[in-house]
């Protein structure tokens, strides 16, 4: 298993670790359960239905959630946002 991190994931990242500079080590730890174990209890990853059909939610803290995509056997993380925002 391969994960990405595409510029926009790894430019909206920063931002939100400006705002909260320990929120860096959460997103890295959630991460690395992921690449061990993509379906790890706490991450709570599901697929999404609707116009986000081909998209997985990946739980970060409570209410931020890292989407990705599946490409053959890659990880495509591009988006990081709330709960309420998908």
């Amino acid at each position: 298993m391969k994960l990405v991190l595409t510029t926009s994931f790894q430019k909206i990242v920063k931002k939100r670790c400006q705002k909260n500079p320990a929120l860096r080590q959460v997103i890295e730890k959630q991460l690395q359960y992921f690449s061990k174990n993509p379906y790890h209890p706490s991450l709570k990853t599901h697929k999404l239905v609707g116009k986000r059909s081909n998209q997985f939610s990946v739980r970060i803290t409570g209410d931020l959630r890292a989407l990705c995509v599946v490409d053959g056997n890659t990880y495509i993380f591009f988006d990081l946002i709330t709960h309420d925002k998908y």
